[in-house]
């Protein structure tokens, strides 16, 4: 397969970065994100957001096959064309991938041009909850867009079932939040969801000389081995922690009792939130922002089994 500065020029493509579209040029760049993933004939990918092909010519050559969903119409006849040879193990759909039921496209018998499901309308921090088959066990890989970095970190959550893991490059700041700590200024919401349905592993940094053109910031690789939804919570306590996490977020200065207190949706007063604060080992003066994710979630618990007896 031709190089991307090749296939640039033979088919005068301007590439649109203000659009979030920064083309991985460094070959040996490309080699360095697929050895990362580790593709093999045993495996199925899905890509997202192949472009020029990137990294999708790569993995072929490894034997895996490759469901690429590529937004821009421009790059479709160019990457059926230059990939034409790998036959069924290819292929391409024009979508985009926040408005796309990944449940149909990755399912055998998938369509073309897949449509939006009511499940994909809801709020990513809502209940985290998808309809969908049985686990494929795809593996996931993307030179993830900077302006939608955050809502697709969200939708592969909410579908991973389908999904063993993902090798994912994105902006340093995004990847710094992923694996950011309790207390620091990149731990926040996005952290917490993305740990709760998968484990976030150390990758490498790219420099943007790497792209054509040259994004503004420095990116970074990350691996998320995501968690089986068996091992998690069931969909109205997914529901309950998430919106927890919300209100602990919602203003970082206050103390997390303090803002609970003024939320609603918990039903309990001061005295009722001290006492579980207490029965948890939690500061009065704690903030969200010093929680873990299994603090969370045991607060979650409790509060629920609160709430019913009321």
């Amino acid at each position: 397969m031709p190089t991307q500065i090749e296939l640039l020029k033979k088919h005068g493509f301007q590439i649109r970065g203000n659009m979030g579209q920064h083309l991985l040029i460094d070959p040996n760049m490309q080699r360095k994100i697929v050895d990362f993933l580790s593709p093999g004939p045993q495996d199925k990918i899905l890509e997202i957001g192949p472009g020029l092909g990137a990294l999708t010519g790569e993995i072929l050559k490894r034997g895996a096959a490759v469901i690429a969903v590529e937004k821009d119409p421009r790059f479709i006849p160019v990457l059926r064309e230059e990939l034409s040879g790998y036959g069924d193990k290819f292929k391409i759909i024009q979508a985009d991938v926040l408005e796309t039921d990944l449940s149909v496209i990755l399912r055998p018998e998938a369509e073309e041009s897949p449509k939006r499901s009511f499940a994909q309308r809801s709020s990513p921090l809502g209940s985290l909850r998808m309809t969908h088959a049985s686990h494929s066990n795809f593996k996931v890989i993307s030179n993830l867009p900077y302006y939608i970095t955050a809502p697709i970190l969200l939708k592969l959550v909410e579908a991973r079932e389908f999904f063993s893991e993902a090798v994912l490059t994105m902006q340093k700041e995004v990847a710094q939040r992923l694996a950011a700590f309790p207390g620091t200024k990149h731990y926040g919401r996005l952290t917490l969801a993305v740990r709760y349905g998968a484990e976030v592993g150390p990758g490498f940094d790219i420099p943007k000389s790497c792209f054509a053109p040259a994004p503004e910031v420095d990116s970074s690789v990350l691996r998320l081995i995501f968690h089986s939804k068996t091992d998690l919570l069931k969909p109205r306590e997914e529901k309950f922690l998430f919106d927890l996490i919300r209100t602990g977020f919602a203003q970082r200065r206050k103390t997390f009792l303090n803002l609970l207190c003024q939320d609603p949706r918990t039903g309990l007063g001061r005295e009722e939130l001290l006492a579980v604060f207490k029965s948890l080992g939690f500061s009065e003066k704690v903030r969200g922002e010093e929680l873990l994710l299994k603090d969370f979630m045991a607060l979650a618990a409790k509060l629920k089994k609160r709430v019913q007896r009321e």
